[in-house]
């Protein structure tokens, strides 16, 4: 389970003349976050039309790759290597802070759906992150929805779903103020999705 949700899972046992042997048995879990934020990137890709499957190379992907992104304080531009947590920067230093003030993304998919998640045990006091999501490469699937969630000590704040974005689109999703813990959208002059289309990527 790599989801922060509820998951069930269900067993039936059945003899050689497929009738049920025993009871259904049925096991709970709770999968959760102890980080001070957890953030989740899910997506979907219409065109393609079986997102669980995986794999691919150079010149081809079994699904759309969409990114995860998210920025210090100081980071003038999304891509900054020193500043933006994402899959080239996967585990970053972040001083004063320490090493469990360093963001730390756990997964990066690259062949659809997600989740990416990037978590972080002690933020900064007096710091205002932020997220974004780039579609790096749609692969031909075309346009991906994507949503973002943001949990604080386990505890969902903001959820954001289905934003469509296409082939080299940013989306700057959230800033994340701490201690306070305040999730906020960020979001354009017409009141919408704040989204770049054709990001450059360095």
């Amino acid at each position: 389970p790599n989801i922060v949700c509820t998951y069930i899972f269900r067993l039936e046992v059945f003899d050689e003349h497929d009738q049920k042997s025993c009871a259904p048995a049925e096991y709970v879990v709770e999968v959760a976050s102890d980080d001070a934020i957890h953030v989740e990137l899910l997506w979907r890709t219409p065109g393609d039309i079986d997102e669980t499957d995986e794999g691919g190379g150079p010149t081809f992907s079994w699904g759309s790759d969409v990114d995860l992104h998210f920025l210090y304080p100081f980071a003038v531009k999304f891509f900054d290597v020193d500043y933006d947590g994402y899959w080239l920067t996967p585990q970053l230093e972040w001083l004063p802070a320490g090493p469990d003030g360093n963001p730390r993304l756990d997964r990066d998919d690259r062949d659809g759906g997600g989740p990416e998640n990037l978590n972080m045990r002690v933020p900064e006091a007096g710091s205002s992150y932020r997220v974004g999501v780039h579609y790096y490469n749609d692969w031909g699937y075309g346009n991906a929805f994507a949503t973002i969630r943001v949990y604080i000590y386990g505890v969902l704040r903001e959820q954001w779903k289905d934003v469509e974005i296409r082939n080299a689109d940013l989306w700057e999703s959230h800033t994340i103020a701490w201690p306070s813990g305040v999730v906020t959208r960020v979001l354009d002059e017409d009141g919408q999705a704040k989204i770049t289309h054709g990001y450059p990527v360095p």
